[in-house]
């Protein structure tokens, strides 16, 4: 191969990487755009009639001008949307308002033609709202078999299990190994703790990682380097 070639594929493969790192940044936000716009139509057709409604039985002559109807009704709409999305916020975080969100995810994943589009979507969100606090560091492990590795997130380490027959079972570490390219979904192993190999990567670098197959490297792994 010519050296033009090589750096054509080169430029190729840079390219490539760039586009996979960028698309694993915007992917999220344009999800949460989109997801959001829905939203914000749903509480605009429920609450426009309402508000208009109200304002015709108590200020009609704001109810009949256009100015009003065009730009300040869908003003009370996005302050609507948002106050809606601050209580369910402040639902979600006392406990009385998790067993009431726990709840409804359960009746959303019993029903035969919501449960797929819901439980996707939930997916999707619960992976990318994770802080990077959720894990402790990338690590690899010797998994399923000796020499080959797979990459994961360290969750617990140092962990006595606790068995019913043979006692306690003092240094262990919970790794969550996910799948490529959909890390929503994955397993669990616990493996002694010198058998656990830290990784010099970030936690959002390990995701982008696992994201794009490899194909997005830390800086530091490009080949060659």
């Amino acid at each position: 191969m010519s050296s033009a070639a090589r750096e054509d594929r080169s430029l190729l493969v840079r390219v490539r990487r760039l586009f996979l790192a960028g698309l694993a940044i915007i992917l999220p936000l344009i999800i949460t755009l989109w997801l959001l716009g829905i939203l914000l139509d749903i509480v605009d057709a429920v609450s426009a009639p309402i508000i208009l409604a109200i304002l015709g039985a108590t200020f009609p002559e704001y109810a009949r001008d256009p100015a009003f109807t065009t730009y300040v009704v869908p003003v009370i709409g996005v302050l609507l949307t948002l106050l809606l999305i601050l209580l369910a916020g402040a639902l979600a975080t006392n406990l009385l308002g998790r067993e009431i969100v726990a709840g409804f995810d359960r009746l959303m994943m019993r029903l035969p033609l919501v449960r797929g589009i819901y439980g996707a979507a939930r997916q999707v969100l619960d992976t990318f709202k994770r802080r990077p606090g959720s894990f402790r560091r990338v690590v690899a492990v010797e998994y399923p078999r000796e020499g080959v590795f797979t990459v994961g997130f360290l969750t617990q380490e140092k962990t006595t299990l606790r068995t019913a027959d043979r006692g306690p079972m003092p240094g262990y570490a919970f790794v969550f190994l996910p799948t490529s390219p959909n890390p929503t979904s994955g397993w669990l192993v616990v493996v002694r703790d010198e058998l656990v190999v830290p990784l010099d990567m970030t936690i959002d670098q390990g995701f982008r990682l696992i994201l794009s197959g490899a194909l997005v490297l830390p800086p530091d792994w490009e080949p060659g380097a």
